[in-house]
């Protein structure tokens, strides 16, 4: 809501105005709103002006923001309601003792600050006393309609809500330990593609997006601050800040940093939900379960605890042990009889191998047998990371050798896909388990008239690729009449794009939905890990699991910082794992 729904500027103020001579005197000042202007930019850049006004915030200390928020008197504000009342005024040079609530007069050169309309190299600044009125609060919704919409509000007081049937929701927070800012919205951001189809659909759903979105800082321009800020939201198994969990209502001022919008809060947040925790049922005896992990890079040097830096991962041992753990801990918790596995190190399967290494913890910790599927070939495939399969012998049986494919897109681009087919031990039942880690969506061609590259239609670039993808594990699956298949890994595609819809239109069943999500990017959600199995499994199917293990969680949470780690599984990677129960036999069916 901007100034002109508001209807009465006067209403702006508590109660009656009372200003000090000394800054009652307007001969020589140029209005707040003059200097705002209509437009982002402000007309009147490098200018020197003084202005009057009510300081409604103040963060001056060096470990702050290095200055204060000041708003239009009353009787000095237009009744244009695109030009904002409110202004920062920057102290670095200028300190002060003003709080909220002094009346001031300043002077200083007007300058767009990281965007932000300020006044900079202040040179006077003098206090006329307390006003007896002070701003009121402007109602602000998220969404709002326009950008506009914030920049007429930039510098002034809010009281920050969500639309009706909404909740204010924490949506990312990737700045968040380094510069101590999360991205809030009206309701959980999705990726466009995640919820609508690629195109104008999706064009029109990230514009949404764009409108649903503003970043709450600290307060502060520390860079990695210690303790992390929001200690109020902080909650779960490593007591983080993490995403999906839903905040109150609450007063800030509106600013702009670069070419985001954001509020900076003048009261305490209060955490109203928390995010959601993962709620894995405890595996029946009678089901085959199934997983789906990328372990984001588990390097492991030489396995003797040599040969670190490795080119991806793990800096050194002491870190590998850490991302080891928490690898371990997240297997342990999901208790799989099958795991595919993506981001492997690509060194074989020798002892010293990144994949024994790991096989041979998860044993240890989780008190139970693992065997992996080996192909005839001493590596799969030459990426520097693989993918990977690994069983419970006493749950399932191999039924031959496991195989992978580098034709077509599998000889560059996408990873080999690697299959293995099993024996349901309880019913004899025979189906087949394909891994798959498909082009991902960076990097993109520099020729843009190349098929692969970005469409702007929301699948980003080497589309064209992950669709053939598609089209040859498909047929590739058919060429090797793999009984009964079930594919699963990371697809680099969201729930409505083209790789992934050609599965559910040639004979494979996705049992998630399009709000089951595994990554956060940009402070959008969405399912980059899929799994389907083949229409004749559909009714074979007792349940899917999406655990926000990790997506949720602040990256510094991660096996790479002394600080904040723990052996858990939460950030254990960047991605969350899936898990599929099957019940083959006919029991409880």
């Amino acid at each position: 809501m901007n100034k002109q729904l508001l209807n009465l500027l006067p209403a702006l103020f508590l109660s009656g105005t009372a200003v000090a001579s000394t800054c009652d005197n307007d001969s020589d000042m140029t209005s707040i709103a003059s200097i705002q202007g209509e437009t982002e930019r402000s007309e009147r850049v490098g200018e020197e002006v003084s202005i009057r006004g009510i300081v409604t915030a103040s963060w001056q200390h060096t470990n702050e923001l290095s200055g204060f928020f000041i708003h239009s008197f009353a009787n000095d504000m237009d009744e244009n309601p695109a030009t904002s009342e409110g202004l920062f005024v920057a102290t670095d040079e200028h300190h002060s003792t003003v709080t909220a609530g002094d009346t001031v007069r300043v002077s200083g050169k007007v300058e767009e600050r990281s965007r932000l309309t300020s006044l900079v190299n202040v040179s006077n600044i003098t206090t006329c006393g307390k006003s007896t009125t002070i701003p009121s609060l402007t109602a602000l919704q998220l969404p709002v309609n326009s950008l506009k919409e914030l920049e007429a509000l930039e510098g002034m007081p809010v009281q920050l809500s969500a639309t009706k049937g909404k909740e204010l929701t924490v949506s990312g927070h990737y700045n968040y330990p380094r510069y101590g800012f999360f991205d809030i919205s009206s309701g959980r951001l999705w990726t466009p593609t995640q919820i609508v189809m690629p195109g104008k659909d999706a064009q029109r759903q990230a514009k949404e997006n764009e409108l649903n979105r503003l970043q709450v800082d600290d307060n502060s321009h520390v860079i990695e601050p210690s303790p992390l800020p929001f200690a109020s939201l902080q909650h779960g198994e490593q007591n983080s800040l993490r995403s999906g969990s839903k905040i109150s209502s609450f007063s800030g001022i509106i600013s702009q940093f670069n070419h985001g919008y954001r509020i900076q809060p003048t009261e305490d947040l209060v955490l109203k939900t928390v995010s959601q925790q993962p709620q894995l049922a405890e595996k029946s005896s009678d089901v085959v379960r199934i997983a789906s992990f990328n372990v984001l890079n588990f390097f492991n040097g030489n396995g003797a605890g040599q040969g670190f830096p490795t080119p991806r991962g793990a800096d050194n041992p002491a870190q590998m042990q850490h991302q080891l753990q928490k690898i371990v801990a997240a297997l342990t918790t999901m208790d799989a009889d099958i795991i595919g596995l993506m981001e492997l190190e690509n060194d074989g399967f020798a002892k010293n191998s990144a994949i024994t290494q790991l096989v041979n913890a998860l044993e240890i910790v989780s008190g139970k047998d693992y065997e992996i599927a080996e192909p005839h070939a001493q590596k799969i495939g030459t990426d520097q990371i693989t993918v990977g399969i690994i069983y419970q012998p006493e749950r399932v049986k191999p039924s031959s050798h496991a195989i992978f494919t580098r034709q077509g897109p599998f000889s560059w681009g996408s990873r080999p896909p690697l299959a293995q087919s099993f024996i349901d031990q309880n019913s004899d039942t025979e189906f087949s388990v394909i891994v798959n880690h498909f082009k991902s969506k960076g990097s993109c061609p520099e020729d843009s008239e190349s098929p692969n590259s970005n469409k702007n239609d929301g699948q980003a670039c080497w589309n064209d690729l992950r669709l053939k993808s598609s089209e040859q594990l498909t047929q590739w699956i058919q060429n090797e009449t793999l009984v009964n298949p079930v594919l699963l890994g990371d697809f680099n595609a969201y729930y409505h794009e083209d790789p992934i819809r050609y599965f559910t239109e040639n004979g494979f069943y996705n049992p998630s939905n399009a709000t089951d999500y595994s990554y956060v990017y940009d402070s959008q959600a969405g399912a980059l890990d899929h799994v389907f199995v083949a229409d004749s499994l559909k009714d074979k199917i007792k349940k899917v699991y999406h655990l926000p293990f990790n997506a949720d969680e602040p990256w510094v949470y991660d096996y790479r910082n002394d600080t904040y780690f723990s052996e858990g599984p939460f950030r254990s990677s960047d991605h969350d794992p899936l898990v599929l129960d099957l019940r083959f036999s006919a029991s409880g069916m």
